[in-house]
């Protein structure tokens, strides 16, 4: 199984990077105010896990629905870490003894490397679907799930909400959500958010598939 866990070469490069930046970013200028960045890019790095184990076990036939609906929603719930590294660029030239540049390549580099790990994520899911059912109900239970991933996106940027807090502080977590869609001035942020980051999203991943499949 050890084998199917392996990520691509092109990701590891990317996530080394990201590393070695925020290393010398720490060396050269005194600031560990991104270190946050490899927590992010281990996060981005789970539901890659679980969607590669899910592939794994539903490849030997060994992925019965009970494990899948379980699996599936813990990878869903995490899923949302992959692409939101991307909405980490809004903190480039916020700490000016770090030459934007320089912050510009480690915030580029991590958020390509968690995008990559979404796609590839996203992948796995999508192949399982497809040994399931039709091609038509895999393609509407994708766009479905990239616009759960976008709205994961939009709670975790401005809810300020992590995946575990389902698990961990429940009732404040869905308080927060009833009182964003219910008479409250966040509802059109938290719509056209979610629909600009699905859009982003799926564009992104329809344009990774299409350069896998050449």
């Amino acid at each position: 199984m050890l084998n199917k866990l392996v990520i691509p070469k092109s990701i590891i490069l990317l996530i080394v990077l990201a590393v070695v930046l925020n290393i010398l970013r720490v060396l050269l200028f005194g600031k560990l105010s991104l270190i946050y960045i490899l927590w992010n890019l281990f996060l981005a790095f789970v539901p890659f896990l679980i969607s590669t184990t899910l592939l794994y076990f539903s490849e030997k036939g060994k992925l019965n629905k009970v494990l899948f609906i379980i699996g599936g929603i813990v990878w869903l719930i995490f899923l949302p870490n992959a692409p939101y590294i991307v909405t980490d660029l809004i903190h480039i030239g916020v700490v000016r003894a770090v030459p934007v540049l320089f912050d510009s390549l480690l915030l580029f580099t991590s958020a390509w490397a968690g995008l990559l790990l979404g796609m590839n994520s996203i992948s796995h899911i999508e192949k399982i679907l497809l040994l399931k059912y039709s091609k038509k109900i895999s393609q509407i239970t994708i766009i479905f799930i990239l616009l759960l991933t976008s709205f994961g996106m939009y709670v975790g940027r401005f809810l300020r909400f992590n995946s575990w807090d389902i698990f961990t502080s429940p009732f404040s977590f869905f308080d927060k959500l009833s009182s964003t869609f219910y008479g409250s001035s966040e509802t059109v942020e938290a719509i056209i958010y979610t629909l600009l980051f699905f859009s982003f999203i799926y564009i992104s991943y329809s344009s990774w598939k299409y350069s896998n499949t050449k």
